[in-house]
Parts: structure tokens; C-alpha cells; sequence
């Protein structure tokens, strides 16, 4: 394997081959490391080109679905060793208090102000890599996609705050045991192990910040029960709501109620000049498109659309891999409606919007 290092002298880009850690270190290059290429073995004969780089990113443009996926796939390996790399130079960056002698009072500043990460990025890194140095075995599971620098910082989080509150320090048994436990698990999944494992307790609060443009940032805790309840709500508006945001739901909820709870106002009063249209502003109409059309009948919709078993039911027809989505579902005719289509059970699938906006474009010819 051919590792090229790319680094900054003064206003020049530089390059050098098969470096290890130590020459990176002594030679000062960890100020301006941005990042290692992986070349297979058959680019050894071939200098890499800065502009060639380049290419890689023009190109995917014109490959067919499998290729970039392919493609990607590749460069998501290739980022997770990178991950895995970074994080062990931040480990030894740390034992050797590089930081101090580049005149940094610490390694987070050190990272935000030499090497351009944002705090959070930062932050995450730095308690991933102080993790790793406790349990070795972390290295492997960030390279494998086990594990992400989030869980890692949210384990670490979860340990001081378990220190603080029973002083009582997490031991590294234990740490392994919860590393086990998170794996391929979601942040919030993480959340809830991390929670129940320690019997941490619930914090409830509500907080406004209001920012600049009159824009407030609401935070709120919801009880299990209220969350279920907020997302079952979501779900049956889901038609009504193009985007999946909290806020547009709040607002079309609100909306709703100030609608329903607003006395109607009987206007009698009319002008004349609004009673009578002049015929040139009549606008055509096509009468095909505005002729009504029989809507599915209830008793179908709720028997497909049950909330309890009800999925999206879109397959890759090459992997067979099914959506299985349940929220925000919709009914969908399999023949469309333009084309003859009718409401029988027999010509309608359920599928998430997602899955349905994807599917007519794809049959009205809309995707590239």
C-alpha cells in the first residue's frame, strides 16, 4: 500500500510518500496534516497528480447508479480509516503534549486554531481518541462502522456525569461491556442504553433563546407518552405537511385549532363589480383535468394505511430490500390514475412519501 501525505510548506502544497507516525511528528508536519490518500498497489508506478485528484470528483457525475454506489462505498471505508488514523495522531499527539510546545494551552484549541475543526468536531474527536487510548479495541470498531465519534462522545459525556453524581469512577470493564452493548445502534438508541444502564435521571425543563432575526429556539422535554402521541399525530398529517419538521407540525396544528376555534364571518355585502366577471377574464380550464375524480373509499384506506402494520412497501428489485418505512405513509395506485388506473385494493401499494414522490418522477420521467 502507497500512503502519500499531502502538507503545506509556507504558500506550497508538498507531498511525501510512506511516512509513519514518528517522522510526521518530529518534522513538524502535524501543523498542517490535512489528510492521507490510500493508492492501491497498482499507482505505485505512477506519481499521483494533484490535478488527476481532481478528476475522481468530476467524473460521478457520469456513472450509473451501481458505480457510485460502488464508488461510495469505497470512499466511506476509506473515511472511516482515515477517522481511525486521526484519532490515534490526536492520542499521540496528547501523550506527547505537542500542543504546549506549539505555544496552545490545550489540544482542543490546538485543533480548532491549527487545523480549522469546528469546537463540536473538535470536541468529539478528542473524546473519541482519550477513549481509545483507554480501550484499544475502539480503533477496529470505528474502522468497521461499529462505532461513530457521536457514541463515543456521548459515552464519555455519560462517564463524568456518572463520576459527578455517585463519584464513583466507570471502570474500564465496564466500558467495554457498554461499548459492546452500543454497537450499530443509533445516537438515540445510544442515548437510551447509556440512560438505563446508569439509571441517570430525567432532566425536565423548558428553555427560549431568541436569536437576532426574532426566530426562537424551543427546547422541551416530553414524557415517553407525549412522544408517542406527537409522533402518532405526525404521521396522520403527514399529507398535510411536505416537510418532516416538528415546527411545520406545531404550525399546521396551530393552525388547525385558531381555524376550528375562529367564529366564520358571513360577508352580505358584495359589490357589484365582484358579482358579475367579466367574460375575458374567465380563464379556460381543460375540463378533463378538472373533472372529479372517485376518491378511495375509507374503509380501504384505513384497512391499508393501519397504523399498526401498515409499511412502505417499495423494493430494490435488485437486492429485494424492502423500505419498511411507517411513517409518513401514503397510498399509492400501481397503474397510475392517468393511465387507467382504479381504486381496487389489487392496484395500490402503500408507500412513504419519499418512496412515492420517487416513483412518479421516475415514471414522468423527471430523474436524471
Amino acid at each position: 500500500m502507497l500512503h502519500i501525505f499531502k502538507y503545506r510548506s509556507g504558500n506550497e502544497i508538498k507531498y511525501k510518500e510512506n511516512m509513519d507516525l514518528n517522522q510526521i511528528l518530529e518534522q513538524g508536519l502535524e501543523q498542517r496534516l490535512k489528510y492521507r490518500l490510500e493508492i492501491k498497489n497498482e499507482f505505485k508506478s505512477q506519481p499521483m497528480s494533484l490535478a488527476r485528484s481532481n478528476d475522481f470528483g468530476k467524473s460521478v457525475s457520469s456513472f450509473q447508479n451501481e458505480e457510485l454506489i460502488t464508488h461510495f462505498n469505497q470512499l466511506v471505508r476509506t473515511e472511516r480509516k482515515i477517522t481511525q488514523d486521526i484519532l490515534e495522531c490526536i492520542v499521540e499527539i496528547d501523550r506527547r503534549k505537542i500542543y504546549l510546545s506549539k505555544a496552545y494551552p490545550s489540544l482542543f484549541e490546538f485543533l480548532v486554531k491549527e487545523f480549522g475543526y469546528s469546537p463540536s468536531s473538535a470536541m468529539r474527536r478528542i473524546e473519541s481518541a482519550r477513549l481509545l487510548r483507554e480501550i484499544p479495541e475502539v480503533s477496529e470498531k470505528i474502522k468497521t462502522g461499529a462505532i461513530n465519534l457521536s457514541q463515543l462522545s456521548k459515552m464519555q459525556q455519560t462517564f463524568r456525569a456518572v463520576q459527578k453524581i455517585s463519584n464513583v469512577k466507570v471502570q474500564i470493564e465496564q466500558k467495554k461491556d457498554i461499548l459492546n452493548k452500543i454497537e450499530f445502534s443509533t445516537q438515540a438508541k445510544t442515548e437510551l442504553i447509556l440512560a438505563q444502564e446508569f439509571n441517570l435521571p430525567t432532566l425536565h425543563f423548558e428553555k427560549e433563546k431568541v436569536h437576532k432575526d426574532e426566530s426562537i429556539t424551543l427546547t422541551i422535554t416530553f414524557t415517553k407518552e407525549q412522544m408517542d402521541l406527537l409522533e402518532k399525530t405526525k404521521n396522520l398529517i403527514s399529507h398535510s405537511v411536505a416537510e418532516n419538521k416538528w415546527a411545520d407540525v406545531f404550525t399546521y396544528l396551530a393552525r388547525k385549532e385558531i381555524k376550528a376555534r375562529t367564529p366564520k364571518v358571513n360577508i352580505e355585502k358584495i359589490t357589484s363589480e365582484s358579482k358579475i366577471l367579466d367574460k375575458k377574464q374567465v380563464i379556460n380550464v381543460d375540463p378533463i383535468k378538472t373533472e372529479p375524480q372517485e376518491t378511495i373509499a375509507l374503509s380501504l384506506r384505513k384497512k391499508l394505511l393501519n397504523p399498526k402494520t401498515a409499511s412502505c412497501q417499495f423494493k430494490d428489485l435488485r437486492t429485494q430490500k424492502v423500505c419498511g418505512h411507517q411513517k409518513f405513509l401514503q397510498l399509492d395506485h400501481i397503474e397510475p390514475r392517468w393511465a387507467g388506473g382504479q381504486n381496487q385494493i389489487s392496484n395500490l401499494q402503500v408507500l412513504c412519501s419519499e418512496h412515492n414522490r420517487y416513483r412518479y418522477k421516475t415514471q414522468a420521467g423527471l430523474l436524471p
